[in-house]
């Protein structure tokens, strides 16, 4: 079969590999779309420890069953899926309390097993969930970028989140927007250096779309202090992962605020005040990944039309991934999202 290979830093090549055979409890599936995360694009530049080639990365995906191993209950040939990644060991401290995406002994497809950039890949039954008929296989590629965006929210409901500010307009920013949106928050402001972004972002339901091309580290936090009337928001979401973004996220805050990091490559460690931590009752967390439950939560979101994936993912031919990783880390222009699909 054919598969896009991680060979090193900048390095990617479409290669002919073996099919994965099935083995007790999977699936293989034929892959049918497999979205290009931006910690894909980070192994692509040799910032990702975790993925050390040679390796088929790709773990947004979706799939046909294609063959069952033995004991591979609840799943048809046929079936159409798509895959939590996080392979969790169920057993250890973190899993007994349902926050399995960090358990200690987890693994992932794509990172320490073969993933979805190829025409077949072998995955646990249990790791599977069903795509609804109407859902194609761009819009269930994102659902496990969506997971992401919902566990933030899920774990930081502590009542009524009024305002909120998401730094960075790309796949991560915008699906925070929308969760934001979608449990009732009423004043929502995204910052990005593009126009073309906050246009998507503000007809996705931002009330205050921010431009931060001037580098003026005052400004996004001072529109947001304006937005909120002086109070600052609720919950400031840093989906860029930069430093200089990750301290704006905590000045955005109002009095005992919450700021969520998700992006990932700060180049330093981050300053924080602590007088104003301990003053403020300020919460700064990161959030890493998404539970089951989360993911189940997002194909609902996605399969009822609740949150607009389509409009930010588009679909490339697995065997133009080279160049694709390239353009998305040079020169992404107006991409935000990019689903490599195997050919026939």
């Amino acid at each position: 079969m054919r598969a896009l290979m991680y060979l090193g830093t900048r390095q990617m090549e479409m290669q002919e590999v073996e099919e994965p055979r099935v083995t007790p409890g999977h699936a293989v599936l034929k892959v049918g779309a497999a979205s290009i995360c931006g910690s894909d694009l980070h192994g692509f530049l040799g910032k990702s420890a975790k993925r050390v080639p040679p390796l088929i990365m790709g773990h947004e995906f979706t799939g046909e069953v294609v063959d069952l191993g033995r004991g591979a209950e609840g799943l048809s040939v046929g079936d159409r899926v798509t895959i939590n990644p996080i392979l969790s060991c169920g057993r250890c401290d973190e899993c007994l309390r349902g926050r399995t995406s960090i358990c200690p002994h987890r693994t992932v497809i794509g990172i320490e097993h073969p993933g979805a950039f190829a025409n077949y890949v072998s995955v646990p039954v249990a790791s599977c969930f069903r795509l609804p008929d109407h859902v194609g296989d761009l819009e269930g590629s994102m659902v496990e970028s969506l997971s992401n965006a919902l566990h933030i929210f899920d774990r930081s409901l502590h009542g009524f989140i009024r305002s909120v500010a998401v730094i960075g307009a790309g796949t991560q920013g915008l699906l925070a927007l929308q969760v934001a949106r979608h449990i009732g928050a009423t004043r929502i402001a995204v910052t990005d250096r593009m126009p073309s972004r906050l246009a998507l972002a503000t007809s996705m339901g931002a009330t205050h779309a921010i431009d931060v091309r001037s580098d003026d580290p005052d400004g996004p936090v001072e529109a947001v202090f304006d937005m909120t009337d002086g109070q600052g928001v609720d919950l400031a979401v840093e989906a860029v992962g930069h430093t200089a973004t990750q301290e704006q996220a905590v000045r955005m805050l109002r009095q005992g605020g919450e700021a969520v990091l998700l992006g990932l490559g700060a180049e330093a460690p981050m300053a924080i005040d602590g007088v104003a931590m301990v003053n403020r009752e300020l919460v700064v967390r990161g959030s890493y990944a998404y539970t089951s439950l989360d993911f189940a939560y997002s194909l609902e979101l996605i399969s009822t039309g609740r949150i607009d994936v389509a409009s930010m993912v588009v679909e490339r031919d697995l065997e133009q991934g080279p160049g694709i990783f390239a353009k998305l880390v040079d020169d992404p222009g107006d991409l935000i999202k990019v689903a490599l699909v195997p050919g026939s």
